[in-house]
């Protein structure tokens, strides 16, 4: 069976007019094109936003989008679907691209754009991505199977007050072992909110877990 995905197709009269060569010229030098992003979370104007491949998140969340609104200040931009990494804020002028979401952690994925600011807790919302990882494993391979089980009892307990900091490291490694060892892709990429999370908003996990604290003021089990 071959899939194909109606972005692709979407793209084939413009290719086919013009030719491969000038459509080439739109975007980067390694990703040609445009991509279409679904915007939605935090952000003043939601929505269907198409964009040369390598513009910068601050041009898609910022000048096209709006900003964030209530003068709220924006926290990450999580890219790629549920299976895309987190952005912090200080790397908003990362260019949407294949190369470079995957050099800062994330993913291109389905288009997926969200955009979280100041009262959004990060690790509620890698326990959110991961459980539907999980929810979606289809169960063939141990790694995705059994490692999206127990990364996400893991988030449950840090959220419920009942993490330790040895949890931390237990992520890791069940993180880099699904993306070495799961069979497909959704597998491989199911640990990236919880990996990017970790790596840029780690001063959360540690509250969570040191303080049973909710910075963001999130979780209800956890002191505010």
């Amino acid at each position: 069976t071959i899939i194909n995905n109606v972005e692709t197709l979407a793209n084939l009269p413009v290719i086919l007019t013009v030719g491969g060569k000038e459509f080439s010229k739109i975007g980067s030098e390694k990703s040609g094109g445009t991509k279409a992003f679904a915007v939605s979370g935090k952000v003043t104007h939601t929505g269907l936003v198409e964009v040369p491949m390598g513009t910068s998140l601050d041009e898609i969340v910022n000048n096209i989008c709006g900003g964030v609104p209530d003068n709220k200040k924006l926290k990450a931009v999580q890219t790629g679907g549920p299976a895309g990494g987190c952005i912090p804020a200080n790397l908003i002028h990362t260019k949407v691209d294949y190369e470079t979401l995957m050099e800062v952690g994330s993913i291109m994925g389905s288009g997926g754009l969200i955009v979280l600011d100041e009262n959004d807790c990060m690790v509620a919302i890698a326990r959110f991505f991961m459980s539907f990882s999980q929810d979606e494993s289809c169960g063939k391979c141990t790694p995705c199977r059994e490692g999206s089980v127990r990364m996400l009892e893991i988030l449950d307990r840090i959220i419920e007050g009942k993490g330790e900091m040895q949890d931390i490291d237990k992520l890791k490694r069940l993180g880099t072992l699904m993306r070495k060892a799961s069979l497909c892709g959704l597998g491989r990429a199911a640990p990236h909110p919880i990996l990017s999370t970790i790596e840029y908003f780690k001063s959360e996990y540690d509250a969570h877990i040191k303080e049973k604290r909710c910075p963001a003021k999130v979780c209800p089990k956890l002191k505010h």
